[in-house]
């Protein structure tokens, strides 16, 4: 007798232990979704995440042959400037998918990359006969735009191990003194707006006339 009321009293334990992490998961899990729904006023469209009716993508000009662009679903919600949002990423905000539909933006930002007050556009493009994803920067120019592929995708822990996991490009503004500050350490003067892919920022280097990068994450 006594025995048994020893299993018992050990399954009750265990049993109020599991309903415990469930909880607290479930707590957890809603404290995770709503924060970002509350935080969305620090991600404004455009720099992170293209409307699908901004004009250069309406236009249609931003096709290139062989690939497809990649699309951010995201979640509503309303501004809030509270301090939690310090720990609300991209990834909590806007999941990453390949199908267009109602509401979904372009995966990439808008900005000024060369400092010349033209319009230009970092996106994410997907590869159609390999399924690689590809970083492009498309120009404005007088007959169209100039398109740049970046070099890969350095996020070890984040989109290479979870393809709905958001990598960017996502612009910074260019800085007031026109000195970007990397927080890993290193100074570079830049004549325009920025964009992240992962762990690099890029910025148009006029000197040799492509994107250099710099380490901002690791």
């Amino acid at each position: 007798m006594a025995t048994h009321r020893k299993l018992w009293l050990i399954c009750v334990r265990t049993t109020l232990i599991g309903s415990l992490v469930v909880a607290l998961g479930v707590i957890v899990l809603s404290m995770g979704i709503a924060h970002a729904e509350d935080c969305m006023g620090r991600f404004p469209e455009g720099r992170f995440g293209i409307p699908l009716s901004h004009p250069a993508v309406a236009s249609g000009k931003l096709a290139v042959q062989g690939f497809s662009p990649l699309y951010l679903t995201k979640r509503p919600g309303s501004n809030s400037g509270a301090e939690i949002c310090d720990d609300v990423y991209t990834g909590d905000v806007f999941p990453m998918v390949e199908t267009r539909a109602a509401g979904t933006l372009l995966a990439g930002c808008v900005g000024d990359f060369d400092g010349g007050g033209r319009v230009a556009l970092a996106l994410l493009m997907k590869r159609q006969r390999d399924g690689a994803v590809i970083p492009m920067v498309f120009r404005s120019r007088a007959a169209g735009y100039e398109i740049t592929q970046i070099d890969g995708i350095t996020d070890p822990y984040g989109f290479s191990e979870d393809r709905s996991v958001w990598p960017g490009p996502m612009c910074i503004p260019k800085p007031p003194t026109g000195v970007f500050e990397s927080d890993l350490g290193g100074n570079v003067t830049v004549v325009g707006d920025l964009f992240i892919i992962g762990w690099k920022t890029y910025f148009w280097n006029p000197a040799t006339g492509h994107f250099d990068a710099i380490l901002t994450s690791d």
